[in-house]
């Protein structure tokens, strides 16, 4: 909420009198509460009377609009009005002219006595939001289309209940309405033609007659009611087009008008001028209750977040039925067409009763808002019908200035109807009304075409950004895939080298190639593993007392004097030997090391053991003696092969030698 305070100090009867305004910038509305005491004593009110408030909000017409925290608030006109009662205009003007504004007495814009000053305070409360909203000029829809398929009405023309909703249909009927709304709201691949639909529904159902005013739901409401309702007015155009009867009711007697202005989409798309005429049939229909559309839209005004869109569906409504005389009519002009008008309206419909005997006005004033009741009285309710309990707009505030205005002008012989004020003067104030905000409508349309301007070149920049940003996206991408292209040709890389490990280790191995071999002999595994201390004190045991012995030493040696004696010598260095977990852990390892290298030597032996048999076998079968003969003879033989040269080997000793030993 943004609030605002004016202040303003004037002599009251002797006294400084400090006058605190405090205005809501966006509802545009005042606190009535530093106005109270003032008119209390301008009407001469007696504060002692515990209802001395009440009173003065009676006397001087004020209707409030309270908030969460209890606060009452007035309209901006109605705060104007109250001002000039009390002579403190001038000190406020500054406060409630805005730019334009004239002090020129203008008698077409003059409602009910007002002056033209109030009027265009009032004005205020008259702005329709969105240009998508604005009450549009005449030759925007110039041209109104009729259809009198389900205008079969008696003359004179009357108000009348909505007609109750069909009850006798077959179910392929309702079969081949579902398959229409089905094609028609939700295709397939992409939207296509009413007339598109009705073809290829024709060929698909040739035996069924397409009947549009078969309910669809529960409560009774046709197709046109829920198109009407989520503002598809092309489709709504293409169902009455075809046929569909607009004054069927739902189950309530609410018509397809109403289910409009129930909800906020026709306001949010700007669409209820347009959709009026086409459903302007609906405007003479009432529900089972007596309610007219007027009635429905009151009542939404009072609904959470509606209120906006009550007021323009109010005004464009009025709007609608003012502008209608001066606008051409295609095809046959029907009794709604030529009857309708405003006087006809206020009549018949403005101050319409519903079976409680409320009209629009009345139920508006219960409800408290200001604009609602502000517009149907300028727009010619009257604010003296009361309802069956007696109540009236009055009662609660409503047009109590215009009655006092209306009554003063009986006295001077002014001539004062039940039905308010005379209907060519409200017709020209309604007439200028519409062409003030016909001329907001130009005014917005003219500023919106400047942010569209601006809009498109802030467009064009983000495009030329977008395709910037695209580019260095597709870089990025491209660097992505030969980073990943090289991250796989990295891990082949290194999957080949571990295969070729495996490989080379698994070939040396067969070779009986070691570690000696390729230049690791003075590598030492167990180096990382030491505990320095303790290995120098056994090492240097070890070569003192055992000569290098080990077997010796771990045979003799006692573990707790080498262990009392260590302690003894390196005292404070206990903490450099690792936990105990890690140590069991190096132990298992290399217990397990041990039993794989025993594992190892083992093969080693068997291996060694194959192949001295081979060489024995050999040796037996060329000296053809027996294997376990073979031992003996060895050193025999290698005396009389000991050269280095085998060309220097003597023969005949070796002849001498295997003749000695032939079997």
């Amino acid at each position: 909420m943004d609030i605002r305070e004016y202040e303003h100090h004037y002599d009251l009867n002797g006294q400084a009198t400090v006058v605190k305004l405090v205005r809501d910038l966006n509802k545009d509305s005042f606190l009535v509460d530093a106005l109270v005491p003032l008119l209390a004593s301008a009407a001469n009110v007696e504060k002692s009377n515990g209802d001395w408030r009440n009173l003065v909000l009676q006397k001087f017409g004020i209707l409030v609009e309270r908030d969460g925290q209890g606060n009452e608030w007035i309209s901006r006109g109605k705060t104007w009005e109250l001002l000039k009662i009390l002579n403190l205009h001038d000190a406020y003007r500054d406060v409630f002219e805005e730019p334009g504004d004239t002090d020129e007495d203008d008698n077409s814009a003059r409602f009910d006595g007002e002056t033209r000053e109030k009027r265009s305070l009032k004005g205020t409360t008259h702005q329709l939001g969105s240009p998508l909203k604005k009450l549009k000029p005449a030759e925007a829809f110039q041209t109104v289309r009729t259809f009198s398929h389900d205008l079969d009405l008696a003359s004179p023309l009357a108000v009348q209940l909505a007609k109750k909703p069909l009850k006798t249909f077959q179910p392929e009927e309702r079969v081949k309405l579902e398959h229409l709304l089905q094609h028609i709201l939700f295709p397939d691949d992409q939207s296509i033609q009413f007339e598109t639909a009705l073809r290829n529904l024709e060929e698909t159902y040739p035996q069924t007659r397409l009947n549009l005013d078969i309910p669809i739901d529960e409560h009774g409401n046709t197709s046109l009611h829920w198109l009407c309702s989520i503002a598809n007015v092309r489709l709504t155009k293409d169902l009455i087009h075809t046929g569909a009867d607009r004054l069927l009711g739902d189950m309530s007697g609410e018509s397809a008008l109403v289910k409009a202005v129930k909800s906020v989409n026709n306001y949010d798309s700007g669409t209820f001028e347009e959709l009026l005429d086409y459903l302007y049939p609906c405007l003479i229909l009432l529900d089972e209750m007596g309610r007219t559309v007027l009635h429905h839209i009151v009542i939404t005004s009072g609904m959470p977040g509606c209120a906006s869109a009550a007021k323009y569906y109010l005004d464009i409504l009025m709007g609608w039925i003012v502008k209608k005389q001066a606008r051409e009519v295609a095809g046959d002009a029907d009794i709604i067409m030529t009857t309708v008008d405003l006087k006809w309206f206020i009549s018949h419909v403005l101050n319409a009763r519903d079976i409680n005997g409320d009209t629009c006005l009345n139920i508006a004033s219960r409800l408290g808002n200001v604009s609602i009741v502000e517009a149907l009285l300028d727009y010619g309710a009257d604010p003296r019908i009361s309802n069956n309990s007696g109540l009236r707009p009055v009662d609660f505030g409503a047009g109590a200035s215009k009655i006092e205005a209306s009554t003063a002008n009986a006295d001077n012989g002014a001539t004062v109807t039940a039905l308010g004020p005379d209907s060519a003067v409200l017709i020209n104030n309604i007439q200028s009304l519409i062409n003030t905000i016909s001329q907001d409508y130009d005014m917005e349309i003219k500023q919106h075409k400047e942010q569209l301007k601006k809009l498109h070149s802030e467009l064009k920049t983000q495009r030329e950004l977008l395709s910037s940003s695209r580019d260095r996206l597709a870089q990025a991408r491209q660097l992505r895939d030969e980073h990943t292209q090289l991250t796989e040709q990295v891990s082949n890389i290194q999957q080949a080298i571990g295969e070729e490990d495996a490989s080379f280790k698994k070939v040396s191995d067969e070779l009986g190639i070691n570690d000696e071999s390729l230049d690791m002999a003075e590598f030492d595994a167990d180096e990382p593993f030491r505990i320095e201390f303790i290995y120098e004190f056994l090492e240097k045991k070890l070569e003192a007392e055992y000569s290098g012995d080990l077997e010796k030493f771990l045979g003799n040696a006692s573990l707790d004097e080498l262990t009392a004696q260590l302690m003894e010598e390196s005292s404070g260095q206990e903490e450099s030997i690792p936990p105990a977990v890690l140590l069991r852990a190096r132990i298992c390892a290399y217990e397990k090391n041990e039993e794989s290298l025993n594992k190892s030597l083992e093969s080693v032996h068997q291996k060694q053991a194959d192949l001295e048999g081979r060489f024995r076998r050999v040796l037996s079968l060329c000296l053809k003696i027996d294997e376990d003969k073979v031992d003996d003879m060895l050193d025999g033989l290698l005396q009389a092969i000991s050269t280095e040269d085998p060309e220097d080997i003597d023969t005949d000793e070796m002849q001498s030698f295997l003749s000695k030993h032939n079997v």
